[in-house]
């Protein structure tokens, strides 16, 4: 899209678009519970001191920021519609390319999870060993997103079929398996402690 294109995008969708964003950047913040889920089975599997988990779980609270700063970029250019074209533009590329193209963090994270399930030695994982497989696949996914800084347009674009929705497949695929996965080991762990608990005071003599 040209600059006058852009700036007629933000100027004819304004109110959607403020109110979008609004709600996006409200939500955002979300993803701390999902990403202390994680560490916490982290922790469940490598042990309480993990480096580990304290690495995922700050690579997952710049991934909320990444999130969050390119939503309001967005809100800028919307914020004023008096602005030149050129700057509607700028602001527009500002939050689309760090919004696609930083992915790095959500690797981390996912190579920290692919890691951990495969160290973890017992009988019955806490995390079943596809899940490892499943992480290193979505973490090549979402790579792809970081080559829109080159060029405007094709399946590598900010909007390409590579870098986009190769990216949010990836992205969904992984979120909505680790949530089942997380929900799935949390409730396996209590009842296994239940069970350890029953079995004790059924052992103490009366």
């Amino acid at each position: 899209m040209s600059a006058d294109e852009v700036a007629h995008l933000f100027a004819h969708d304004r109110g959607r678009i403020r109110i979008g964003i609004w709600i996006a950047t409200a939500a955002a913040p979300l993803l701390a519970f999902y990403v202390a889920a994680i560490s916490h089975q982290i922790r469940r599997i490598s042990g309480t001191d993990s480096p580990l988990a304290t690495a995922q779980l700050i690579a997952g609270s710049c991934l909320i920021l990444e999130f969050i700063f390119p939503q309001m970029v967005w809100q800028t250019a919307a914020y004023r519609s008096e602005r030149s074209a050129e700057t509607i533009q700028t602001l527009n590329d500002l939050a689309w390319l760090p919004f696609v193209g930083v992915v790095g963090t959500a690797i981390v994270q996912m190579a920290i999870i692919a890691i951990v399930v495969l160290q973890d030695r017992r009988a019955e994982p806490l995390l079943p060993r596809w899940s490892a497989y499943l992480s290193i696949w979505a973490a090549f996914g979402v790579a792809s997103g970081s080559l829109v800084v080159f060029t405007h347009s094709g399946p590598v674009a900010w909007n390409g079929l590579i870098a986009w929705y190769l990216l949010c497949v990836s992205f969904f695929v992984w979120m909505v398996a680790m949530t089942w996965l997380m929900l799935r080991a949390s409730h396996s762990f209590e009842m296994a402690e239940a069970s350890e608990a029953e079995r004790l005071v059924r052992s103490i003599p009366t």
